[in-house]
């Protein structure tokens, strides 16, 4: 079995991967995402540098993922921030809404917050 490297017995069940190669196959228990470990049998599945994936954690490998809606960011304008990805759309002041992208902000309670809304809402009076 290529995933726990124990012999397969004859006669038992076995998993073929046709894009991972004729010398591969693995227990039926045993062909899972390399990520999550979500079985992959009888669904679709990924092979990419010796491992097995998932559709979503193949496509997390190829593309950010946005933070703030949790879709795949497509766009080559994206923002990075709090270590994590963002459509420049969905990273915005937790109090009004607007973009933060580009501009200064703080954060309070781990949440981005505007200059204007810290002043307001936040700051020491």
């Amino acid at each position: 079995c290529y995933h726990c490297k124990l012999h397969m017995k004859e006669g038992d069940p076995a998993v073929y991967a046709e894009r991972a190669g004729y010398d591969k196959l693995w227990h039926p228990g045993c062909f899972i995402c390399s990520t999550c470990g979500e079985l992959l049998v009888d669904m679709i599945y990924f092979w990419k540098n010796g491992n097995l994936y998932c559709g979503r954690h193949y496509c997390d490998s190829e593309r950010p993922r946005c933070a703030g809606c949790d879709e795949l960011i497509f766009s080559n304008e994206y923002t990075l921030a709090e270590g994590q990805n963002w459509h420049l759309k969905h990273f915005c002041c937790f109090d009004c809404d607007c973009v933060l992208a580009g501009i200064t902000y703080l954060t309070v309670n781990d949440k981005p917050i505007c200059k204007s809304c810290y002043m307001r809402n936040h700051a020491v009076v």
